[in-house]
């Protein structure tokens, strides 16, 4: 029960598959058959070692298949993806998977990438930085950034360990696609092995300069090795596809939450075997400092839904980041309320809810990409429904119509619903949440600024940042409401069991109902 609670709390409500490794290449643990060049040639070009091992060998195949995978349909990306997670399995397996993920760089140009991979056939302390000036691929060589290199190199995490990379293909598998997907950049690859949590820490403050505009990180990694072939055997019983959807579905909370804490305490407890765990931490550590910054699933699959055999299985994600600067444009704002005023009064009238048709608003990027956001309801001031979804768990702009559908329906006012006569004189609010970051020190918490979420056990409860505003709350108050709004006592403020998280909220909303002085609710959001 655990379990699902904390991946309910992370939001990501999806449907699962895992995976059968029967061919070789389907999951990095296992060496496929080997063919043409296994090992890096000596000098300033680190040789392809893995082509008609993992991938073509022969250019034109190789650039046909990648282009085919990022042909498919891809999430729309308002903003730049800043970093992307990405399996690295033979591409019968993987590729698909990681098209998607870099099908949300094209149209785009980056100068630096900095790839983060992990060491299959040598043990690795620390990190590891290759002194090369170039890699090679059946589509070409790529440049390596110098600058970067060097500078990495600098951080006493970093040491070269050539052995490391001579034939490991958790980096060279991205490579292919990155040239297919934004052609010319430079490049720094990074493995990264057993590190301490002080060590992810100095390493990524050497990373964190080095991301300037126009570069781009990417973790490889496949995410659960289920099986007898890999020693890991979670009790699943019968329903290994669901059981295996739950596990990634509780990465992809800790990767979406940005907690780099919570992802070690996360593998921690259930010894979830992703090969590229140290690099995604390393990721998340780089990002951390960075209030803006998203991400979201844009692929799953498994090698036993491909090969349809689960007593075995591999599970592929891939994960894009961006930055969200300063939120929505009013434009954009009142595409949303538009939405949601049309969504309300449809809903009341006919029980159905309208369609974000792209004919009849004007839909961008922003309002395309998965968004978390709340819809408020208020008469004269009066709380009505507000209903929300504290992670996003769709597109933005279906995200309001579904919440702006819910919240005229808001179990709080089950005997005393919204009719149709009461519309016009509804006002409507909506906010759009940032992610929700792990809160370990309640005394940073700034009224007005955050929303939080608090949770023990089965029960929980959350605040948008406007009601402790609109109540007149310190933050002593606000913190002894949300243990009341979370059916708990006072006193697991202090109980270690007791997880804390915030976020922050743009909050834009239509005009006030005439005649409607605003009024404080009871603060129910």
């Amino acid at each position: 029960m655990t379990m699902c609670r904390k991946a309910l709390l992370g939001g990501v409500l999806l449907t699962i598959a895992l995976a059968a490794v029967i061919f070789a290449g389907a999951c990095d643990a296992e060496d496929p058959k080997p063919g043409a060049g296994v090992a890096a040639a000596p000098g300033k070009v680190h040789a392809c070692a893995g082509a008609d091992r993992w991938f073509p060998g022969d250019g034109d195949r190789l650039g046909r298949l990648v282009d085919a995978y990022l042909s498919g349909m891809t999430t729309p990306m308002a903003k730049p993806p800043v970093a992307l997670i990405v399996p690295h399995a033979g591409y019968q397996f993987s590729g698909a998977v990681a098209g998607k993920g870099y099908a949300t760089l094209k149209g785009r140009s980056y100068k630096r990438v900095i790839l983060f991979g992990l060491s299959h056939q040598v043990a690795l302390r620390g990190a590891s930085v290759l002194r090369v000036d170039a890699y090679e691929t059946p589509l070409g060589r790529i440049p390596v950034d110098i600058e970067a290199r060097d500078a990495l190199l600098k951080c006493s995490v970093v040491t070269e360990q050539p052995e490391a990379h001579a034939t490991e293909h958790s980096v060279e598998n991205q490579l292919p696609m990155l040239q297919r997907a934004i052609k010319e950049f430079k490049m720094v690859e990074v493995l990264v092995g057993d590190i301490t949590s002080a060590q992810r820490k100095t390493l990524a403050d050497a990373v964190r300069p080095l991301v300037i505009d126009g570069t781009l990180m990417v973790a490889s990694s496949d995410f659960t090795h289920y099986g007898p072939n890999y020693g890991y055997r979670p009790e699943l019983g019968d329903r290994v596809r669901e059981g295996l959807q739950m596990l990634n579905n509780m990465a992809m909370a800790k990767i979406s939450q940005i907690d780099p804490a919570g992802w070690d305490a996360l593998l921690d407890e259930t010894h979830d075997t992703i090969c590229g765990r140290a690099g995604i931490g390393l990721l998340l550590k780089v990002v951390e400092p960075w209030e803006d910054v998203r991400a979201t699933r844009v692929a799953y699959d498994t090698s036993g839904q491909i090969t349809g055999d689960w007593k075995n299985s591999v599970t592929y994600a891939a994960v894009v980041f961006w930055r969200e600067g300063e939120g929505l444009a009013k434009a954009e704002q009142a595409t949303l309320l538009r939405l949601a005023r049309d969504t309300v009064a449809q809903f009341i009238k006919t029980g159905q809810r309208p369609e974000a048709d792209p004919a009849k608003y004007e839909l961008t990027p922003a309002l395309k990409t998965h968004g978390a956001a709340f819809v408020t309801l208020k008469n004269a001031g009066e709380l009505r429904g507000c209903i929300g979804h504290p992670v996003a768990v769709a597109p933005l702009c279906e995200s309001v119509v579904g919440n702006a559908r819910d919240a005229c329906r808001d179990p709080r006012f089950t005997e005393n619903r919204i009719t149709e006569k009461e519309v016009p004189a509804l006002s409507i609010e909506i906010s759009v949440l940032s992610p929700i970051r792990r809160l370990t020190d309640l005394a940073s918490i700034q009224i007005g600024r955050d929303g939080l979420v608090m949770a023990r056990g089965q029960r929980s409860g959350l605040f948008l940042p406007q009601v402790p505003v609109e109540q007149n709350w310190n933050r002593e108050q606000y913190l002894e409401n949300l243990c009341h709004k979370a059916g708990l006592p006072v006193d697991a403020l202090k109980d270690p069991q007791t997880e804390f998280y915030r976020f922050t909220a743009q909050v834009f909303g239509e005009e006030k109902a005439k005649g409607g002085q605003e009024k404080k609710d009871e603060g129910k959001k």
